[in-house]
């Protein structure tokens, strides 16, 4: 399965769209700056990791366990500065901006993995993760199928979203053409939301809330991918009520462009925005849907968005470091640095939400290009399957006990 994969393609994976994009970041390629490539191995998140970072601090921040062993004294005592700084600061692009520009963006890459697998529930998902990827691996190397897809898995439909241009370029893996057919192979109901291919989040939304209105007896498993996300937030946040969001019991948002991007407050901003409008024009797309994930744009459409809190929301984030970035995407990963961590399409803080379950994959970019991709993703899908399994007998357990839990409790998706 690839629903992973779709997030290569930057507004969802066309191939005519992504050169725009490239083309304006390579035409300011020069005022952009480069950075360090010092070598460094460590474990990061449950993998083993061999790279380069930009700085000396990131380096022992990786390679170092940090627990007082002293290998290091100058640098023990900078980065206990920096974790008694931000220790309690929200996760949102102001802190790692400001870690970033205090150490380096790879530092605050690592420190933003740390923080989010110190709360148990994230580091409890991770575990979980990695172990099912390492139980499927086993039973194809044995070549046994019938438990590659768990029994809870195949209670649920999975509804994907597709991404930008999906129709259009269907060698981009936006339409999850090979999602759909692997996850049919493993005897899963799979469904595609078809939305406007170059349609406004907006517009988008409304066709997903309309096709989730229609899924009302059934139990889904939301897929978005890239510009996605925000379409499926201002779906199931906004415009339906809570009661017609019940047929959703999870939503994986896969590099999620939930906060925008600041590629396009660049692709937008004068005079480069007519220069892009003009090669839209030219190739045939529409251009009605980029404004729309510019960063002030999606900060105001998040602010009014309530999410049922009985929705399991699940992040599923790519943490490349500097050494981790190759291609086409290092010019636009560049330009990003200068507001932290990055995927070489959007701020990582920018993918969180308040209510999420993060789930990292360090050592790859916003293109999701592992090797092991679909044994990934099966793997995580697994692991959403048997986690609201198990939250629906903890609440079985807790009705027979006559204590009731708030049907019409909502989580905003406000920053404070």
């Amino acid at each position: 399965m690839h629903f992973l994969i779709s997030t290569v393609h930057l507004f969802s994976g066309s191939a005519r769209i992504c050169p725009v994009i490239l083309w304006l970041t390579a035409w300011c390629w020069v005022s952009c700056t480069s950075y360090p490539r010092i070598p460094a191995a460590g474990d990061l998140a449950g993998k083993p990791i061999n790279t380069t970072v930009d700085s000396k601090l990131a380096k022992y921040y990786l390679e170092n366990p940090l627990d007082g062993s002293g290998k290091n004294p100058g640098l023990d005592h900078q980065i206990a500065g920096i974790d008694e700084s931000y220790r309690a600061a929200p996760l949102d692009r102001q802190t790692f901006k400001a870690i970033s520009q205090n150490a380096s963006p790879d530092f605050a890459a690592l420190f933003l993995i740390k923080r989010l697998l110190s709360r148990p529930r994230n580091l409890h998902f991770q575990t979980n993760y990695l172990a099912e990827t390492k139980r499927i691996k086993s039973d194809l190397k044995r070549n046994e199928w019938s438990e590659i897809a768990r029994p809870a898995l195949r209670g649920y439909k999975v509804v994907f979203v597709p991404g930008f241009h999906y129709l259009t370029d269907r060698s981009s893996g936006a339409d999850f053409a090979n999602q759909r057919a692997f996850f049919r192979q493993l005897g899963i109901r799979v469904l595609l939301i078809r939305t406007e291919e170059d349609g406004t989040v907006e517009a988008n939304a409304a066709i997903i809330a309309a096709n989730i209105r229609a899924l009302r007896n059934a139990n889904v498993i939301l897929v978005s991918t890239s510009k996605a996300g925000p379409e499926v937030a201002l779906a199931l946040g906004k415009i339906l009520a809570p009661d017609e969001t019940t047929p959703v019991k999870a939503w994986i948002s896969v590099g999620g462009l939930i906060r925008g991007t600041p590629l396009v407050d660049y692709a937008t901003t004068w005079p480069q925005s007519w220069i892009v409008r003009l090669m839209f024009l030219y190739s045939g797309n529409g251009f009605q849907g980029i404004p729309g994930l510019t960063t002030t744009a999606s900060q105001a459409r998040m602010e009014g968005i309530r999410i049922p809190a009985r929705i399991m929301i699940v992040e599923y984030i790519a943490v490349p470091l500097s050494g981790d970035i190759y291609g086409g995407v290092r010019s636009r990963y560049i330009r990003l640095r200068k507001g932290g961590p990055n995927d070489g399409l959007t701020l990582l803080a920018d993918e969180l939400l308040p209510s999420g379950i993060a789930v990292i994959e360090p050592g790859i970019d916003h293109f999701y290009a592992a090797p092991d991709i679909e044994i990934k993703s099966v793997a995580l899908a697994n692991v959403v399957a048997e986690a609201i399994h198990f939250r629906q007998r903890v609440c079985e357990f807790r009705n027979a006990k006559k204590k009731k839990m708030p049907e019409t409790y909502t989580v905003s998706l406000d920053r404070d």
